[in-house]
């Protein structure tokens, strides 16, 4: 076994290029011809109380009762989270955390500073009673539990002010000190030269341009049946816009007595018509999947519209766009983000003489540049009185875990991203030789990394699962809500003898066609999932404890319950606080 503290990939490698039927020494065995061994771990409680003390730039050499205690601390209170006012961003859109179902893809920073949309690994919604951490600055505002991770970035010294290295602290240990948060990230998509509408092809950027600025200031018959959209402009500046981006998209613009019109045939009147929801102006959801190159056309047009532009002496410019549209309103934020930029979005009351008429409430949207991106909190001691703080909070608090371990959420309009969990910042790599219906079962956890043994290039092995006579057993009841009773004897026994002819006139005809020049990796598709295969797997703590709390349970199908529980008793050994302190909480993960 590798020594503790060493994660050595060569081994790994070496030890699937050839797939030995036999037991090593240090291994669990599982089944008639599997086993469980632990190849190589970087974990231990330490690791745990080290990650969630780091920012006090402290770390331990021995755990002690108080690391023990912070353990089944951070163990209980599982998870930080955010209070009922947050929102958080998702492949459908802005989602208030309470109506968050768990089935949205959702909006990440990953570690290299990308956005992407990511599954959830598991939900929370509890309810909590007691302290909060509070933050409220000129463009962020958010209230999470003391636990609860952010990005953030020290600045004490002029380096970090200068280049901010952000990382995921707890609230709590940023509370009241100088530091900045992060609210952009890095976006790509598609950039097609032409977008198609039925048999219309048109250029991209124009188009986009067309429609953003269609979005702000068009109209087309709710009935959709005319074959013209108009515009009702005033401004030169408007006019301009519109008269030159039509023809740039392949579209004559027509100026009529009080309006100007463009002339649009049936296969695009869909795409006009996806640009209202409830008599509502929306972007349409698809185009917001393209690139930023596409979308800065798109936000052209928009910003054409209905938005201003301000520029200020000595200071950066800043960029507005007001509407009566919220779901409109939410989409442009995601917009900003996909721009590398950040916007604040706050409810705006009309004012005489602003050019804007009507009773509907008004959002309007202010839209940062990168560099202004980056709101800072506690900078003076007046700052650090009026900017964090402790508050009460009696009602439900909520979260999602996703793999990157970061999220976009947003409170009273301004965004951020923020983050989770402490237990993954340790490493245990596992030897896992078991059934191939076992191994698909494991890897669709989709947590840690796989490396199997391949049949492609390898001589595969005559070892087959042949259940214990105890283990044959029947289903009773309707999918979804059934149970497994045991077998008679004979039955069992003739389970036993079939699987092992079939499993013989399999590795038979396996064997013939390799010896007679077929490929490997076509001959292996006689073989069925009885077959043994194996595969290495390096997982942190928390998601074991996700694996193990799924799977060593006794809704778990029986043969890879067996493997969990090996699996289970080598993070036991090496993790003792962290697995009693997992027990003690109902065997739920952080």
């Amino acid at each position: 076994m590798a020594a503790a503290g060493r994660l050595d990939g060569s081994i790994a490698w070496r030890a699937l290029s050839e797939q030995s039927n036999s037991t090593p020494e240090d291994a669990i065995p599982v089944l008639d011809h599997g086993f469980v061994r632990l190849d190589g771990v970087m974990a231990d409680d330490l690791s745990v109380a080290n990650a969630a003390r780091v920012s006090f730039a402290r770390r331990k050499a021995e755990l002690d009762e108080a690391d023990e205690g912070l353990i089944r601390f951070l163990m209980r209170d599982r998870h930080g989270c955010y209070d009922d006012a947050t929102d958080v961003l998702t492949d459908k859109g802005w989602v208030p955390w309470p109506k968050v179902t768990g089935n949205e893809r959702f909006a990440t920073l990953s570690h290299g500073g990308s956005l992407e949309y990511q599954p959830a690994l598991r939900m929370v919604h509890k309810e909590r009673k007691g302290s909060m951490i509070g933050f409220k600055g000129m463009s962020i505002d958010l209230l999470v539990t003391p636990d609860h991770r952010v990005l953030a970035s020290g600045m004490t010294t002029l380096p970090l002010r200068k280049n901010p290295v952000y990382k995921l602290l707890p609230a709590y240990m940023v509370l009241w000190q100088s530091h900045r948060h992060a609210t952009t990230a890095a976006w790509t998509g598609p950039e097609p030269l032409t977008l198609t509408f039925g048999r219309r092809q048109v250029p991209t950027k124009p188009m986009l341009r067309l429609l953003g600025f269609f979005i702000g200031d068009g109209n087309f018959p709710v009935d959709h049946s005319e074959n013209h959209i108009t515009f009702h402009l005033r401004k030169a500046r408007e006019i301009a816009f519109l008269e030159r981006v039509g023809p740039e998209a392949g579209f004559e613009v027509k100026r009529w007595k009080h309006a100007f019109a463009i002339s649009i045939e049936p296969d695009l009147r869909p795409v006009f018509a996806s640009c209202y929801q409830n008599r509502e102006k929306v972007i349409p959801r698809d185009l917001l999947s393209l690139g930023p190159d596409s979308l800065t056309a798109l936000y052209e047009g928009l910003l054409e519209s209905d938005g201003s532009r301000h520029i200020w002496p000595n200071k950066a410019d800043e960029e507005t766009y007001s509407t009566t549209s919220r779901e409109l309103a939410d989409q442009i934020q995601e917009l900003a983000l996909k721009l590398g930029r950040s916007a604040s979005l706050r409810p705006h009351d009309p004012k005489p003489g602003d050019g804007h008429y009507g009773y509907k409430q008004r959002w309007r949207l202010t839209i940062y540049n990168a560099r202004n991106s980056r709101p800072e909190l506690c900078r003076t001691e007046a700052d650090r009185d009026n900017q964090m703080g402790i508050e009460r909070y009696n009602g439900t608090i909520h979260c999602v875990e996703v793999p990157s371990g970061t999220l976009y959420v947003r409170r009273n309009g301004y965004p951020v991203f923020c983050g989770n969990t402490p237990f993954e910042h340790n490493a245990f790599r596992y030897h896992v030789r078991c059934p191939i219906f076992v191994a698909r079962e494991w890897f669709r956890h989709r947590i840690g990394s796989f490396n199997e043994f391949s049949l492609r290039y390898a001589r595969a092995t005559e070892d087959f699962y042949v259940p214990e006579a105890d283990d044959v057993r029947s289903q009773v009841g309707k999918p979804g809500a059934y149970s497994f009773e045991p077998v008679d004897t004979e039955l069992a026994e003739r389970t036993r003898e079939e699987l092992r002819t079939l499993y013989d006139q399999a590795y038979a005809t396996y064997e013939r066609l390799v010896a007679a020049g077929v490929a490997r990796e076509l001959a292996r598709s006689v073989l069925p999932v009885g077959a043994y295969t194996q595969f290495y797997w390096t997982v942190n703590a928390r998601a074991l404890m996700n694996f193990v709390s799924l799977r060593n349970a006794e809704f778990a199908q029986r043969e890879i319950r067996r493997y969990a529980e090996a699996v289970e008793s080598f993070f036991a050994e090496r993790m003792p606080v962290t697995h009693a302190a997992f027990l003690a909480n109902g065997r739920i993960a952080p």
